[in-house]
């Protein structure tokens, strides 16, 4: 049996647990369940660090030595292999009103680093994925590390299946830009609206939604870094419509990885419903952050000032960091940061 509660994702309908499936009681329609993982959506989704076949390999070996084994035979890129296993890069969760009695969802849970850490401090974590795969390398690694409060689901988004006004926090941690592959005939930007609709649909009056994000106009993009999700130069920048010709030429595929900018997205949240609790510049970014910083002028600017006195004169990062600096002191915003992390509530 399993303990979280479900509805159905398409009519919102309540779900009747039956042998290795859920039935919709008001639609009928009906949900696999397999190795004991809810499937509320298409299971031919693949996204990975290795191939789908490899990730399969990996699984089997997971079963059999550990999840950390498993992990260190078939990741070889260092970069990679701490990015899976350093469960302090959720460090961004101490931001957040936790406790034990917190229901907590992880969209997007990828290798699970994030919902296994915060799941040592709240009372529920639900994590869903697009790929199969990871949601069932979650399932093991919780449970290798016996936590019994997480429970992984493949699930999207734009459809979560959670009933109404029963959950405390949803993140997005570097994952609100990709949810344009969900459909690329839409707008990238009205699908990470609906998924920000079914947000505030799920959350409890006063429950927050946490997003961690790049900046479209982040000043390591005017200077020529190449972009953090089509790793080539100067899209984010671009048109929309010009970044989806370019992009298209060079890789063959559809540019639907839309980050914003600081206004946006702030619209795009207020849009929906939610109020700012708190925003913040992590440091260097929001996936490795050594600190947080307050997204206001003067906090930023003493932050800036340390870090060039940290590092030598006239080194890349001393450039970088003075000319942030210098834009900033003029502008006052934070609108060249490089990301964001977002906290905002659902209000009444």
């Amino acid at each position: 049996m399993i303990s979280q509660i479900y509805i159905c994702p398409e009519c919102q309908g309540s779900l009747k647990e039956e042998e290795k499936l859920f039935r919709c009681s008001s639609c009928l329609k009906e949900y696999p369940i397999i190795e004991n993982i809810p499937i509320f959506s298409d299971t031919g989704t693949y996204y990975g660090e290795v191939s789908q076949e490899k990730m399969a390999e990996l699984i089997e070996v997971a079963k059999q030595h550990g999840y950390k084994k498993a992990i260190s035979n078939f990741i070889k890129n260092s970069f990679v292999l701490t990015y899976i296993l350093d469960e302090s890069r959720a460090t961004w969760a101490d931001l957040l009103p936790l406790d034990a009695n917190t229901n907590f969802l992880d969209v997007g849970c990828g290798w699970g680093t994030n919902a296994i850490s915060i799941a040592r401090k709240v009372g529920h974590v639900a994590a869903i994925d697009a790929t199969l795969e990871r949601v069932k390398f979650v399932k093991l690694r919780a449970q290798q590390c016996g936590l019994s409060n997480v429970a992984p689901a493949l699930a999207s988004a734009t459809a979560l299946p959670y009933p109404a006004e029963t959950l405390d926090v949803v993140a997005f941690n570097g994952v609100l830009e990709w949810l344009g592959a969900n459909d690329e005939k839409e707008s990238p930007k009205k699908i990470q609206l609906e998924a920000l609709k079914e947000t505030h649909r799920v959350l409890k009056v006063g429950g927050v939604v946490y997003i961690g994000i790049e900046n479209r106009f982040s000043l390591r993009y005017f200077l020529g870094f190449p972009d953090d999700h089509s790793f080539i130069r100067f899209t984010s920048l671009m048109p929309r419509w010009m970044a989806q010709i370019y992009y298209k030429l060079r890789t063959g595929k559809n540019y639907y990885m839309h980050t914003h900018s600081l206004s946006v997205y702030r619209q795009m949240l207020k849009q929906v419903g939610f109020a700012p609790v708190n925003e913040y510049h992590p440091w260097p970014n929001y996936r490795n952050p050594d600190t947080f910083i307050e997204l206001n002028k003067n906090a930023i600017l003493d932050h800036l000032s340390k870090e060039i006195q940290q590092v030598s004169f006239m080194s890349r990062k001393w450039i970088y960091t003075s000319i942030l600096k210098w834009l900033t002191a003029l502008e006052g915003k934070g609108f060249l940061c490089h990301s964001f992390l977002f906290i905002y509530k659902k209000q009444e």
